[in-house]
């Protein structure tokens, strides 16, 4: 069953209202055209219609999830794609997920590509993605394509061929698969997601320009997409890489030294902090894994999680000494009297405490003031 998203239009009353005069007449019935357009304008701009044997619209969202393949949105031509549009709050949507998987599952080798879009935000989407093991890719923030798509109903599919045409609509329990196999056997992918020379052909020589062009981060992202698997069917391919992993990896070198320098030297934040930089930005280098290892192994270190809980303590000792700090020069000494005892009890041992320890001291040993303070 679909579920409406939106209800369009205002409500008409079913049986007319009795006027006086035909100056009340007219004066109600401009009353009810105003009304009208009011109503129209608040339900916004009417939604695009799509049909079948249109050309795909951009599929267009905040952030993805479950990019097993680095796919860009923006590149999908010579795959099968199924849009499917679908909302965290949506029940039919969230029973489709086991068929949506199963699909995934079946076809991610044969070329076809499953998006999920979702309309909200990506702090909603993205606890729903793992608490539900959705395995399929999953696009948040994606308002403006539900609306380029013309959805008013979820869930929705959309089957669209590898030339970019749309070849089905409807619910993706009634029909999706078997469309979808007619598909396959009528119109095949002419590419696999994430695979083949020809995909890796396409992959080096976007890279390359790249570095012609000094943009190395986009170099990095593209060579995530490099099938590795493939790398030795056609000749050249290997030496590609192994030549752009060459020339990429300095750029992550020295900060994983600088990491492992200062995880030697125990600055176990600046490591941690280091190497999670290193893993992320520049995944798709060896160094990178590299980096993801060693991130791993310390954060699994009792020392390393010992000075980690250290470090909390003395952020959050320290902030409740600055808090301690204005309130005693705005005069609320009180107060500012009772948290640096506290900060003395509850957090010992920090650099906070110790300072803390001097000016509970020093307000002690003023006679006149800890006796307005005892009075308070």
């Amino acid at each position: 069953m679909y579920v409406p998203d939106v209800v369009r239009g205002p409500v008409v009353p079913s049986k007319p209202v009795p006027s006086k005069s035909k100056e009340m007449n007219m004066k109600r019935f401009v009353s009810g055209v105003v009304a009208l357009t009011l109503a129209a304008a608040m339900a916004g701009p009417a939604l695009a219609q799509v049909s079948v044997g249109d050309k795909m619209k951009p599929l267009k969202v905040g952030n993805l999830h479950n990019n097993e393949f680095e796919v860009e949105l923006d590149d999908v031509e010579g795959h099968i794609v199924i849009a499917e549009f679908w909302a965290t709050w949506c029940g039919p949507c969230i029973a489709s997920i086991p068929h949506l998987n199963e699909i995934h599952a079946k076809y991610k080798d044969k070329g076809v590509l499953l998006v999920a879009i979702s309309d909200e935000a990506d702090n909603v989407v993205a606890p729903v993605v793992k608490q539900r093991g959705m395995k399929y890719l999953i696009g948040s923030g994606g308002k403006e394509t539900q609306q380029a798509y013309g959805v008013q109903g979820i869930p929705h599919s959309v089957l669209i061929d590898p030339t970019g045409t749309i070849r089905w609509i409807g619910h993706p329990q009634n029909g999706l698969d078997r469309e979808l196999e007619k598909l396959l056997a009528s119109s095949p992918p002419t590419r696999l997601l994430g695979g083949g020379p020809d995909h890796n052909e396409k992959v080096f020589a976007t890279i390359e320009t790249s570095l012609l062009k000094g943009d190395n981060q986009g170099a990095v992202k593209m060579l995530r997409r490099v099938d590795l698997k493939s790398l030795d069917e056609r000749e050249g391919h290997r030496a590609r890489y192994n030549g752009i992993v060459n020339r990429l990896t300095p750029l992550a070198q020295a900060d994983f030294d600088r990491a492992m320098a200062a995880a030697r030297a125990k600055n176990y934040g600046d490591a941690l902090a280091t190497l999670s930089r290193v893993a992320t930005e520049f995944k798709g280098l060896p160094i990178a894994a590299k980096a993801a290892a060693e991130l791993k192994r310390l954060e699994a270190d009792p020392e390393v999680l010992a000075s980690k809980r250290n470090e909390a303590l003395e952020g959050r000792a320290d902030n409740m000494l600055k808090r301690a700090k204005a309130q005693s020069a705005s005069g609320e000494h009180v107060m500012a009297y009772k948290r640096l005892k506290h900060i003395t009890e509850q957090f010992p041992g920090t650099a906070a405490a110790k300072e803390a320890a001097d000016l509970v001291k020093t307000y002690e040993a003023d006679t006149e003031l800890m006796k307005k303070i005892n009075e308070g």
